[in-house]
């Protein structure tokens, strides 16, 4: 089980921000000069996760000077994962290019038509390869892991947490409300995750629908918060230039404001580049990019390989780590198979310390429906049992993030 400690992810932390902060967490958590190689990161997916499958401490060598070196550079290989590089350039979806609404077609039917769209694909959801692992990706973590326990054994490996209140890992619940439809079931949505209590994240269509105030004000009142889910749910935002999208944003600025959004998820997770650099300057966090995901519409897997916040364009991202309720149904997984997937998922994040972060829609034929609530309520409960969660929002969460980011930052200087 690894240690989840303050220090440990203030470790995590200082990985994120540059090679030379990596370079020297690890410099000084191994009591001895660390370098790395000038090799460039492969770009097929196989290898690029297959470099964090190694045991960490087989790889490192240690030069005459008594200093320790990696074979490659792991800020690289690192950036290379959380920012998808080995998908390639992203592309538009079909129904991304068409000029028409897609929302217009009925939620269960559009569920039957996604295969056609995002194509069959050739695997079964947990088959490996392809790369990332479905559902749970353990390398990039484990290596980390690994790596920070391992280049100073001397110290004790504690199980305590390193979260707000001791806590081992963060709990955040948050729900897309994609439809019209769905903002009239966010009600009784809320009033049940309350009830349980945790503190919902509802992302809300800038334009796409009427906002209901009076649900917006429970949310706060609640706890909660609102971020916002695009402007419009086409699907299009993430492949524009990133003048385009910051314009579509700030449609939404007077909404932004009056309700204290802070937080952004793109419509369907469809990310780019583009899209972040008109992302970052306007938001103080994104949760767009699961940990891992299968049969999507960027690919047969995708993912960022990690249960922790990093950094993209400048922009802190809050990955979902958790699998989505409307991606276990399109898989075929129902009662207590779908159960039993996030049970496994919940237990991955737990041992390492990092985001159950669940993603759900109040929509008429997914989480809007009580059968699909009620499973994943039981394993909210399970959760919320242990413990040893911490319950948050993603705003809650960034900004602890960035208190240890700063901190990292600060004992960094403070050592060169």
């Amino acid at each position: 089980m690894a240690r989840v400690d303050a220090d440990y992810l203030r470790f995590l932390a200082r990985w994120d921000r540059d090679a030379d902060a990596l370079r020297r967490a690890l410099s000084e958590r191994a009591g001895h000069e660390v370098h790395f190689a000038d090799r460039p990161p492969p770009s097929e997916a196989g290898a690029i996760f297959g470099l964090f499958s190694r045991d960490p401490l087989a790889v490192v060598t240690e030069r005459p000077d008594g200093s320790r070196e990696l074979p490659y550079n792991p800020y690289q290989a690192w950036r290379a994962i959380v920012e998808e590089r080995y998908l390639g350039e992203p592309k538009a979806p079909l129904h991304a290019r068409i000029p028409l609404p897609y929302h217009v077609v009925p939620g269960a039917l559009r569920m039957a038509l996604y295969p056609l769209v995002a194509g069959r694909a050739s695997h079964q959801p947990e088959d490996s390869p392809p790369d990332p692992a479905w559902p749970i990706e353990s390398r990039l973590d484990g290596f980390r892991a690994e790596l920070y326990a391992g280049l100073d054994s001397a110290k004790a490996v504690e199980n305590g947490g390193g979260w707000p209140g001791g806590k081992r890992f963060p709990l955040l619940v948050t729900h897309d409300v994609d439809t019209r439809e769905g903002m009239a079931k966010a009600g009784p949505v809320l009033d049940e995750m309350v009830a349980m209590g945790l503190k919902p994240c509802f992302f809300l269509v800038g334009r796409g629908y009427k906002w209901d105030k009076g649900f917006i004000e429970a949310v706060r009142q609640a706890g909660g918060e609102i971020g916002l889910h695009g402007d419009l749910h086409d699907n299009r935002i993430a492949f524009t230039s990133a003048d385009k999208a910051a314009e579509r944003l700030d449609t939404c600025k007077e909404m932004m404001e009056e309700y204290g959004i802070r937080g952004f998820r793109s419509p369907s997770l469809l990310v780019s580049d583009a899209l972040y650099d008109a992302v970052g300057p306007r938001f103080a966090w994104d949760s767009s990019v699961p940990d891992t995901d299968t049969h999507t519409l960027l690919g047969a897997r995708r993912g960022c390989g990690t249960v922790f916040p990093f950094r993209r364009r400048g922009c802190l991202v809050l990955p979902i780590t958790m699998p989505a309720d409307d991606r276990l149904l399109l898989l075929g997984y129902k009662g207590l198979g779908l159960v039993d997937v996030l049970r496994r998922k919940a237990k991955h994040v737990r041992e390492l310390g990092g985001l159950c972060h669940f993603l759900t829609h109040p929509e008429p034929h997914l989480f809007g429906k009580r059968v699909l609530r009620d499973l994943f309520r039981a394993v909210f409960s399970e959760i919320l049992d242990s413990g040893e969660a911490w319950v948050a929002t993603p705003s809650m969460v960034a900004e602890y993030w960035e208190s240890l980011t700063a901190a990292g930052a600060s004992n960094g200087s403070a050592a060169t």
